[in-house]
């Protein structure tokens, strides 16, 4: 949720959002909770959806704000298809709330607002503006929906973006954000090229330039490459350190496995040695014990007869 503001027009929630890129300021902007949300509590209390219903209510008072307080934003930035942008923002609200599958549930949710533009003044819903503020969910209800929501704000922020790239590369996030795009645009070139896939009309910024080659002519290209060699190189040594390393009398070390060696050397000789003096033991016995014999030649009695 963001920040309170006492909006009186969508224009000056989009100019105060503390975002940089086009698309990321109107999500903001819609968004932002603002005390003039109380003017449609009685007209979004009633609406019939699915629970969570307190969730739903938010969204039919940020989307009814939006209309009634839109058209001098859609005057100074023309150049969005301002449709895409809020059916967008309405489905991955529906998406967050009911899940991506629950698809019922989400189409329920757009009949919900669709009933609130039906019902909105005659008079300026005929103008061609409204008519691109109505939530439509076949623009924006596809299994990849996520990879052209993506695509399409790639699509707004296209100039912008790269104009950022190029002034702020000190912590390289509009590189990074570039960068993103690069899967995205190979999914979509794939999809495009078979001919049998219904291809987004503004996959053509994808075509405009090969963003790898972009990305290097990028302040950040460099920056990023050098940190890399840096990484690298720091771990070489790290590991080169650790195998020249021998530490002495440490538990585990060269010292101690010798020591281990030693001693079970020792222990091998010690029981050769044991064995060597067990076996010879019964001889012993043996020839002590027949020495001891009555008539036994040698014996102590068979002596002292002699």
């Amino acid at each position: 949720m963001q920040s309170s503001s006492r909006s009186k027009d969508f224009s000056q929630l989009f100019r105060s959002s503390p975002k940089e890129l086009y698309s990321e300021k109107f999500y903001y902007a819609m968004d932002v909770d603002s005390e003039d949300l109380n003017n449609y509590n009685k007209t979004c209390d009633e609406i019939w959806v699915r629970e969570p219903k307190d969730q739903m209510i938010l969204i039919c008072k940020k989307y009814l704000r939006f209309l009634h307080k839109s058209e001098s934003w859609s005057v100074a930035y023309p150049f969005y298809d301002i449709s895409l942008l809020l059916n967008y923002w309405i489905y991955d609200n529906l998406s967050r709330i009911y899940g991506d599958n629950n698809t019922d549930a989400i189409d329920l949710g757009f009949g919900a607002l669709q009933g609130k533009w039906d019902t909105h003044d005659r008079i300026i819903r005929d103008r061609s503006y409204y008519e691109k503020c109505r939530p439509e969910p076949r623009k924006v209800n596809h299994e990849d929906w996520k990879n052209r929501k993506k695509l399409y704000d790639f699509y707004v922020d296209y100039d912008h973006l790269f104009l950022m790239a190029q002034i702020y590369h000190d912590k390289c996030e509009y590189y990074e954000k570039i960068k993103e795009m690069i899967p995205v645009c190979a999914y979509f070139k794939g999809k495009c090229s078979s001919g049998k896939y219904n291809c987004p009309d503004y996959f053509n910024k994808c075509e405009v330039k090969d963003l790898n080659s972009a990305l290097q002519e990028l302040p950040c290209h460099n920056t990023i490459k050098t940190k890399s060699v840096r990484t690298s190189e720091d771990g070489f040594s790290h590991r080169a350190s650790d195998h020249t390393e021998r530490p002495v009398d440490h538990a585990g070390g060269p010292t101690a496995k010798s020591d281990t060696q030693l001693e079970i050397g020792n222990s091998v000789i010690g029981k050769k040695v044991a064995h060597s003096v067990l076996g010879a033991a019964p001889v012993l016995l043996t020839a002590t014990a027949l020495y001891r014999v009555p008539g036994f030649v040698g014996s102590v009695e068979a002596e002292q007869t002699i």
